[in-house]
């Protein structure tokens, strides 16, 4: 009988120990929340549906974000996913305040409350058909000497159709850039990541900004309808008015100096462009369009 309490008694010591220090790291976190308490937390997800120039644009948003509320109490986490991670939280009644998305995304037309304020666009990127070749004059461009860099979940095989380059391989994106560079193809028809690619290795090239089509804008929407509504609109206004560091990205914005190949893009229209977000029947309208090579069909899509 000795022998049992003895080891109920080494039991009890042992849990002891092993609770105690759970219990002041819980004690500790809740000291640090009432510290906090009267903080406004704003939820913002970055999407990268296409590829940026350079740089995080979660990271921008994220310091764009610090700087604006420094010493106000509001704090602002930046979370990235991919735009079907999105999806799959929004559907599982996981909603942020606010949302950063490329044109094209899908998934939150029926959580947009303010219509007037439905989506601003930050940053956008552009197509070029893209060359090493400094006698090119883009003229023989054509499906069978171009590589198509197929993006992420962007509509490269529409800029592919607008430009008359059906047909031309689609390669994902590192692969197409090494396809130009191993000279496997004498066009790519790429975005500025490829232009940055390129600069980074030191590679000299002609890019012509594409001006039939473009969808690479980066958006921004809040989703929330509570207190922090305010907090987003005050954010949003900020971050249009304080444009100029998306030069850093190697993406255009109204107030970034733009340079090179990107700066012909800024000064550039798009005949046809998708700018925003659309519902999933609209999704699947394009992508079928896309798959009939059905161009008259997706023009329509596009007014």
């Amino acid at each position: 009988m000795l022998t049992k309490r003895r080891l109920a008694l080494l039991i009890l010591m042992a849990a002891i120990l092993i609770v105690a220090p759970v219990l002041a790291i819980t004690t500790s976190r809740s000291g640090s929340d009432n510290e906090a308490e009267g903080a406004s937390v704003l939820t913002l997800w970055q999407i990268d549906c296409f590829e940026g120039g350079k740089s995080s644009r979660a990271g921008y948003l994220k310091d764009a974000a610090d700087n604006f509320f420094k010493g106000d109490g509001v704090y602002v986490t930046v979370t990235s996913l991919s735009a079907q991670a999105a999806r799959d939280n929004i559907s599982a009644g996981n909603i942020p305040d606010m949302i950063s998305y490329g044109a094209g995304f899908y998934g939150i037309e029926s959580l947009i409350n303010d219509r007037d304020f439905a989506y601003k666009c930050w940053c956008r990127g552009a197509y070029f058909i893209i060359t090493l070749d400094d006698e090119a004059d883009f003229a023989d461009a054509q499906s069978l000497n171009t590589v198509v860099n197929s993006g992420r979940d962007n509509l490269a095989a529409a800029c592919a159709m607008f430009e008359g380059l059906s047909g031309a391989a689609m390669s994902p994106p590192t692969l197409a850039y090494v396809e130009l560079i191993n000279k496997k193809y004498k066009y790519l028809l790429g975005t500025q990541r490829d232009l940055c690619r390129l600069e980074t290795r030191g590679a000299e090239y002609c890019a012509m900004p594409v001006t039939s089509f473009n969808d690479l804008y980066q958006n921004i929407s809040i989703l929330c309808t509570d207190e922090n509504y305010a907090h987003c609109m005050s954010f949003i206004s900020h971050l249009l008015k304080n444009d100029g560091g998306v030069a850093e990205l190697g993406m255009i914005s109204e107030g970034a100096e733009c340079l090179g190949a990107l700066a012909e893009a800024k000064k550039a229209k798009a005949e046809y462009s998708l700018r925003t977000f659309v519902s999933s029947e609209v999704h699947q309208s394009i992508m079928s369009a896309l798959s009939n090579g059905d161009i008259n069909y997706l023009k329509n899509l596009l007014k």
